[in-house]
C-alpha cells in the first residue's frame, strides 16, 4: 500500500480538476494509483486485468470529477467506490470466482524460510478472506488491507456503518473459526 496523501491536498486537487484543470487530476492519479491498483489486484488476482481496471477507474473518475460533490467522505473513498463498482462489473462480465494470489512484496530475502512461511500464511489468509461471503470479504479487505475507516468503507459499499461493523464482526469471527487449528477447537470444547 502506498503512502496516503493528505486528504486536504486531494480535496484541493479535486476542486481544481472540477474547474477543468487536467493536470490536477493527473496529480490525483499519481498520488492514488498505487493504492487503487493494489485494491483492484487483490480483488481480481490478475496483474494485466488489474492494470486495465485501474486505468478504467481513473478514466471514470476523470469523467465524473466535474460532478464530484464532497459528502463527508474522503476523495480516496470516492475512488475506491469507483474501483469497487469496476470490480463488480468485471466479475459480472467474467462470471468467475475471485482467486487472490499473494501480491505483496515481503521482507528483504534474508530469511528465505521465514519469507516462504509468511507468504504461505498470507496466501492462506487471502484465500480464506476470498472464500467468505462476498460482503464480509469486501469489508475485511477495505478495512484491514486498504485501511479505510468504517465510514469510508460504508460509502464505498453503499451500506450503513452499522452494517459494515456487523459484516466486519461476522467476517473476523468466520476467519477465526476457519483458521483456528482443530486441536485448539477440541481443547476449547473440553474446557
Amino acid at each position: 500500500m502506498g503512502k496516503a496523501p493528505p486528504e486536504d491536498q486531494l480535496e484541493a486537487l479535486v476542486a481544481h480538476a472540477r474547474d477543468g484543470d487536467e493536470k490536477a487530476y493527473g496529480k490525483i492519479f499519481k498520488l492514488c494509483y498505487e493504492d487503487i491498483y493494489d485494491y483492484v489486484a487483490r480483488r481480481v488476482g490478475n496483474r494485466s486485468d488489474a492494470e486495465d481496471l485501474t486505468m478504467q477507474v481513473f478514466a471514470r473518475g476523470l469523467k465524473a470529477v466535474g460532478s464530484y460533490e464532497e459528502r463527508g467522505y474522503s476523495v480516496k473513498a470516492w475512488l475506491y467506490r469507483i474501483a469497487h463498482n469496476s470490480v463488480v462489473d468485471y466479475f459480472r462480465a467474467q462470471r468467475q470466482t475471485v482467486d487472490l494470489e499473494d501480491a505483496n512484496e515481503l521482507a528483504d530475502g534474508s530469511d528465505i524460510e521465514g519469507l516462504v512461511a509468511t507468504r504461505e500464511e498470507l496466501r492462506v489468509l487471502y484465500a480464506e478472506i476470498a472464500s467468505l461471503p462476498a460482503a464480509q470479504s469486501e469489508v475485511l479487505v477495505l478495512r484491514f488491507i486498504e485501511d479505510l475507516s468504517v465510514a469510508e468503507t460504508a460509502a464505498v459499499l453503499d451500506k450503513k456503518e452499522v452494517t459494515v461493523r456487523a459484516l466486519q464482526f461476522k467476517g473476523i469471527r468466520n476467519l477465526r473459526t476457519r483458521m483456528t487449528p482443530q486441536q485448539e477447537k477440541d481443547d476449547e470444547r473440553h474446557r
